[in-house]
């Protein structure tokens, strides 16, 4: 009685956790904790003279309570696969430092991941700071959504990074590799 109770706990504690490794690696913005989400559909982005897609801008705080603030632009480029981002981090509180994470997803129809940015960078006290990303993807025509998700990282500059990780190898894993 005792071996087959044994057993059956095993089982059960396998399949836990493969149910809660499955529910750490999903798709969209399920994978991320804690952060503060906008959708903008596809449908929404403006059409350009090049032929690329202008999404709406993302502005949003990453402290509801400071003057602290996170800008994405995105452009889709269909006929050349890519993706552009610039992300822009402003720190106008003269007192407050943080780390702080974006998270930006491209996710088609069944909420599939295309394209995963993930950054984490430090804030000082009054400073900006900018960067541009370029991401590849032959899925970028299935695109249907952008998820974008920030927040103060207050566990310090890899917060999140295993997410990241995780959700790269399991692209990999699944055929389709990360923009």
């Amino acid at each position: 009685m005792i071996r087959s109770f044994t057993a059956v706990g095993a089982l059960l504690l396998t399949l836990g956790g493969t149910v809660l490794i499955g529910n750490a690696l999903a798709d969209g913005s399920s994978d991320w904790r804690d952060y503060a989400w906008q959708t903008i559909a596809i449908a929404d982005c403006a059409p350009e003279e090049d032929g690329s897609l202008l999404c709406p801008p993302f502005h949003e705080k990453w402290d509801w309570k400071r003057n602290q603030w996170v800008d994405i632009t995105i452009s889709i480029d269909l006929a050349a696969q890519t993706l552009s981002l610039r992300q822009q981090l402003t720190d106008s509180d003269k007192r407050d430092s943080d780390y702080v994470c974006v998270t930006t997803l491209v996710l088609d129809r069944d909420g599939e991941n295309i394209v995963v940015h993930h950054q984490n960078w430090r804030m000082r006290a009054g400073q900006s700071r900018a960067a541009d990303f370029s991401y590849s993807s032959a899925r970028l025509a299935a695109a249907e959504t952008v998820q974008i998700g920030s927040k103060q990282c207050r566990d310090g500059g890899q917060q999140d990074d295993d997410v990241y990780a995780a959700v790269l190898a399991r692209m990999e894993e699944l055929g389709t590799p990360p923009g």
